[in-house]
């Protein structure tokens, strides 16, 4: 199976719609999780997630609680955070934490597609 699936964890529904539309575009196939515990589960279910776009402040926890699931189902997935909270606090954390990328919210598609380099 050489597809590669985007997992993207945010509680904003409009904000999962925005991304999986943009992601679908360029040839990904996506599934949403809008809260901390959804994402843990589809992380542990989908063996063929390449990257996650992982929000910060969700309903049932903080983003970075995911990261050690994602790490422990594949070193490989690459993470993308994106946040309201764009400070260097959070870009540093996010750094220590193993992420990828981060893009702050509000986010355009040059973003996105500068953040899928480092999936690629």
């Amino acid at each position: 199976m050489d597809e590669k699936y985007i997992l993207i964890v945010d509680d904003e529904v409009e904000i999962c719609l925005l991304l999986s539309s943009m992601l679908k575009k360029m040839g990904y196939k996506t599934l949403c999780a809008y809260n901390l515990s959804d994402g843990i589960e589809k992380v542990k279910k989908c063996d063929a997630i390449c990257a996650v776009f992982l929000d910060l402040h969700l309903p049932d926890g903080i983003g970075f609680e995911l990261m050690p699931e994602i790490k422990n189902a594949d070193h490989d997935i690459k993470v993308i955070v994106i946040s309201a909270y764009d400070s260097m606090g959070e870009r540093q954390r996010a750094s220590r934490e193993g992420v990828d990328y981060f893009i702050g919210k509000p986010f355009d598609r040059q973003k996105v597609i500068e953040a899928l380099k480092v999936v690629n």
